[in-house]
């Protein structure tokens, strides 16, 4: 299933927000209240949501000022079937720019949690055009 946040346009370049999203030292300023224990390396990171579920995240693949696409840790137990992916598109003195989620699993836990990501990746895009440029 594939879950896509609004399309906004952030007043800067494509280049200006690859070099933001694609290094996981900046997602601090991205993540919501609920995440905890936020570690991170330029290509790694890893948190806890709500207190008990542990990610690690990597960097899978940073195509410059259009992609970046960030997966589970599969060397690690917990492990999520899912990826994050930042798409930018830039235009005449704006780039439109996308948060989507790909997520495996039953159908019915993917409607459950359908409801929840959406908005997710709504501030998640509007926390990225603020950051972006506000720099």
């Amino acid at each position: 299933m594939n879950i896509d946040s609004k399309k906004v346009e952030i007043n800067t370049t494509a280049k200006s927000i690859y070099e933001f999203v694609s290094n996981f030292n900046n997602f601090s300023r991205l993540i919501p209240s609920q995440v905890e224990g936020w570690k991170s390396t330029e290509d790694t990171c890893s948190f806890k949501v709500g207190g008990f579920m542990q990610i690690d995240l990597r960097m899978s693949e940073k195509i410059p000022y259009s992609k970046v696409v960030v997966a589970p840790d599969m060397s690690t137990a917990s492990s999520l079937p899912f990826h994050l992916i930042v798409s930018l598109t830039e235009k005449k003195g704006y780039t439109e720019t996308m948060v989507s989620v790909k997520i495996e699993g039953n159908s019915m836990m993917l409607m459950m949690v359908k409801g929840k990501i959406k908005p997710a990746l709504d501030t998640m895009v509007e926390q990225l055009k603020y950051f972006a440029e506000n720099r």
